[in-house]
C-alpha cells in the first residue's frame, strides 16, 4: 500500500529524534535520511519513539549519521568503509521494520563535496557499472530479505559524475540488474532531461507505465531544471501534475511518495504535504 512520506532532512538539521518529532506534526510516515548530527543510543531512541507515536519510518542512503565523521557514500564503491556503513544501515532496516533500503546509484569517480557540488578529489580513480553489479550482489547474499532500490542521479556538476542520469541509463540499470528496484526521484530527472536533452514526460511515462511494478518509491521536491534546489510542490509545479495523473497506478503499484524539500519554513513544509496527501488516501 502506497502513502505519502516527509523525509527528516526536509524539516531541519542537528538532532535526528528532534527532526522525527517535527516531522510527526505533519504525518507518522517518516523517511530517516542525511543531514543530521550523530548521536549516541540512537537506535534505542527510534525504536521507542516509534512505539510510542505509532510511527512508520523508511530508511534512505545516507543514514545512520556515522561516528567517526561524514563523508560521501558511494555505493559503486566497494571499500570495508562502505560496506560496514550500510551494515549498520542495515541494522536499523531490521529493527525499525523497514522494508526496503534506498541509496543513490553511485558515483564514477571519489569525490568531495562544496556547497552541495561534487568536487572530483583525484583519488583512486574511476568505478564502472560493474562495480556497482558487485556491490549489489554483495547486497542480496549478506540481506536476503532486504529489497534494495537505486536513485536516479544528475549531472553534477558534469554528465560523467553519477551513475543512472540519463534514461536509458535508468532503463539500462533496472534491464540489467532484475533484482534492484527504483527510487525514483522526480527533481533529479528533471534536471537530467534539460541538460542532457531527453524528453521529462516521456521519460516518466516510460518509468511509470513499464517500470512501475520496479520503483518502490518517488523523491518529490521542485527546481529550476538545473540544480537540485529542493523546493517544495506548489499546485502549478510539473510534479504535481505528474502524481496526479499517475496516481491510481501510483496506489495500484503500492509506490511510497516522500516529500524532500530543504532549506523551507515548516508551514512551507505543511502546505507541501497538504497538497499532496489527497492523492495517497
Amino acid at each position: 500500500m502506497s502513502a505519502l512520506y516527509v523525509s527528516t532532512s526536509a524539516i531541519s538539521k542537528g538532532s535526528v529524534i528532534d527532526c522525527v518529532k517535527r516531522c510527526a506534526q505533519l504525518t507518522t510516515n517518516i523517511e530517516l535520511s542525511g543531514g543530521c548530527d550523530y548521536e549516541d543510543g540512537l537506535l534505542a531512541k527510534l525504536i521507542e519513539i516509534r512505539k510510542r507515536m505509532g510511527l512508520n519510518f523508511l530508511l534512505h542512503g545516507y543514514f545512520p549519521p556515522p561516528s567517526n565523521g561524514h563523508f560521501i557514500m558511494n555505493f559503486a564503491e566497494t571499500s570495508d568503509k562502505t560496506r560496514a556503513f550500510i551494515k549498520e544501515a542495515a541494522a536499523y532496516i531490521r529493527a525499525l521494520d523497514i522494508p526496503y533500503y534506498s541509496i543513490h546509484s553511485g558515483f564514477q569517480k571519489t569525490f568531495g563535496l562544496k556547497k552541495e557540488i561534487l568536487i572530483d578529489s583525484g583519488q583512486y580513480g574511476s568505478f564502472t557499472t560493474e562495480d556497482i553489479e558487485k556491490s549489489v550482489s554483495h547486497f542480496s547474499l549478506t540481506y536476503p530479505s532486504v529489497r534494495l532500490a537505486l536513485e536516479n542521479l544528475y549531472p553534477n556538476p558534469d554528465r560523467h559524475c553519477c551513475f543512472m542520469i540519463h534514461i536509458e541509463e535508468i532503463t539500462e540499470m533496472l534491464d540489467r540488474l532484475p533484482g534492484i528496484y527504483l527510487l525514483l526521484d522526480l527533481g533529479h530527472l528533471k534536471i537530467s532531461s534539460h541538460l542532457t536533452g531527453f524528453d521529462y514526460a516521456a521519460a516518466v511515462e516510460c518509468l511509470i507505465e513499464k517500470y512501475g511494478h520496479r520503483i518502490l518509491e518517488l523523491h518529490l521536491s521542485e527546481n529550476d531544471g538545473l540544480t537540485d534546489k529542493h523546493w517544495p510542490i506548489y499546485k502549478d509545479s510539473v510534479q504535481y501534475s505528474i502524481v496526479k495523473q499517475y496516481a491510481r497506478l501510483i496506489k495500484e503499484r503500492g509506490i511510497n511518495a516522500v516529500i524532500e524539500t530543504r532549506n523551507h519554513d515548516f508551514e512551507d513544509v505543511r502546505e507541501c504535504y497538504r497538497l499532496m496527501a489527497g492523492f495517497f488516501v
